[in-house]
């Protein structure tokens, strides 16, 4: 029979894309409803827990980081980046090699030095010390030691150095036998004039001295033979001509610097040094560097990297970081696991919905979609909020600077350093577990029978 109505007439139907329709049921699924509570609960918190993983991770990160970076500066602060040895031992040509040194492509400075542990004293104290003799003209242009005075002499008298113009009159000042100073801090010209010597801050303090004040350092075997042919301590007198402070506890309490005239007078050994120390212009290319430095000096030396003298804490450091993300990213695995829950409810409490939508004509592959997009979006909302709170976090800690024990952690507060690829690894790490933690319940609702479906509704 006939209805009359030409159908050849209509216009054709347009084929097109059926994400809008599909974001649009996924959507309705995750909006809250009060017959549905308790998986709203569990929705909310599947997004929490992947908020709290990418927070803490990024909190963790960026302290670890900061930890590895800090410390790497405050050892490279104190030391070279490439230490120049002899095979056998003290460099009596250490004059003849700086100047190969000083023309390898790549050195910045170089500078010889004396290095020996002895014991020094003070009126008040004893302790165990690093003495490290250095050239003047040449070690602040190696290390950091002209920027970690504090205090030293200007114009024969203590005064804070505030300035690196300060600083380096103070540095040079130890070239002269310092004057001693009374109470108010003006010359004492009934003290004797003594060589210098640089303290750190905490090995100040232990010995209660300041700058003026006189210390002696003891070598045990520095003196003439005994009566039973064993050596005999020597003791010589120095005057405290500055403080550093380099951050790092272990340099402040044990590290004392002397010229390498006293430091050879010191060791009794004539004019030798222990090694010469280089500052590389590139810090990373240190191993090609010391190469360049090995060919141009010969056999007879090798060189030690800040990376090889520094490896098993750099090591420590760094595996330590891994261990901490990985365990941290178990929050985030739990948080997938949260949303695996979430999408089954989902899949058991819209089945009648699943199978008309089937009956409808949906394709499994629309329905795998709609229950990827719940799952995606759980694991943006979660990324999103839990990246902004994890740099929120990393700057609290930054500004206000959070205490801690210098003689345990060798810093004295919490260091943050984020670094923009460590971001947005973790976040795409997040993203990814949580598309992944999606796939298996969407494929069990893609395959879903909607005359299984529908025969118990």
């Amino acid at each position: 029979m006939s209805t009359g109505v030409d159908f050849s007439k209509l216009p054709p139907v347009q084929l097109g894309s059926s994400l809008a329709a599909e974001w649009w049921i996924a959507w309705g699924h995750l909006r809250s409803k009060k017959s549905e509570l308790f998986l709203n609960l569990v929705t909310l918190f599947s997004i929490l827990g992947v908020t709290a993983g990418v927070a803490l991770l990024n909190c963790v990160v960026a302290v670890m980081t900061g930890f590895e970076i800090d410390l790497r500066d405050k050892i490279l602060g104190a030391n070279s980046h490439i230490v120049i040895f002899r095979q056998n031992g003290p460099m009596a040509d250490y004059r003849e090699a700086l100047e190969r040194v000083d023309a390898v492509e790549g050195v910045v400075a170089a500078a010889p030095f004396v290095y020996t542990e002895m014991m020094i004293r003070s009126p008040w104290a004893s302790s165990g010390v690093v003495v490290k003799g250095v050239d003047l003209e040449r070690t602040g242009r190696v290390t950091q030691v002209l920027t970690d005075l504090t205090h030293g002499y200007l114009e024969e008298r203590s005064a804070k150095l505030e300035s690196p113009e300060a600083r380096a009159v103070a540095f040079a000042r130890m070239a002269r036998p310092l004057p001693g100073l009374d109470i108010t801090g003006d010359p004492d010209p009934e003290a004797p004039v003594l060589p210098g010597i640089l303290l750190g801050k905490d090995l100040g303090e232990q010995l209660g001295v300041k700058v003026g004040d006189t210390v002696q350092l003891i070598n045990p075997l520095g003196g003439p033979p005994g009566p039973m042919g064993m050596p005999t301590p020597s003791v010589r007198n120095f005057r405290v001509g500055g403080v550093f402070s380099s951050g790092m506890y272990e340099y402040d309490t044990k590290w004392a610097y002397v010229t390498n005239g006293e430091a050879q007078a010191l060791l009794a050994g004539g004019d030798v040094v222990t090694a010469i120390e280089v500052r590389a212009a590139d810090i990373d290319d240190v191993e090609n560097i010391g190469n360049a430095i090995e060919g141009s000096l010969g056999p007879m030396f090798f060189t030690k990297h800040w990376k090889e003298l520094n490896e098993k804490l750099l090591r420590a450091l760094t595996l330590e970081k891994w261990v901490m993300s990985l365990l941290l990213n178990m929050i985030t695995v739990n948080a997938g696991l949260l949303i695996v829950t979430t999408l089954f409810m989902l899949v058991l409490t819209k089945g009648r919905e699943i199978a008309i939508l089937k009956a409808m004509g949906a394709t499994d592959r629309a329905i795998l979609r709609i229950f990827v997009m719940e799952g995606s979006v759980i694991g943006v909302v979660g990324t999103g909020a839990g990246t902004a709170l994890g740099l929120l976090g990393c700057w609290i800690l930054d500004r206000y600077e959070y205490p801690l024990e210098t003689d345990v952690y060798l810093m004295s507060t919490l260091p943050v350093v984020v670094q923009p690829c460590a971001v947005v690894t973790i976040a795409v790490t997040a993203l990814s577990i949580s598309f992944v933690s999606t796939l298996y319940p969407a494929w069990r609702a893609a395959t879903l029978d909607p005359v299984e479906a529908l025969r118990y509704e």
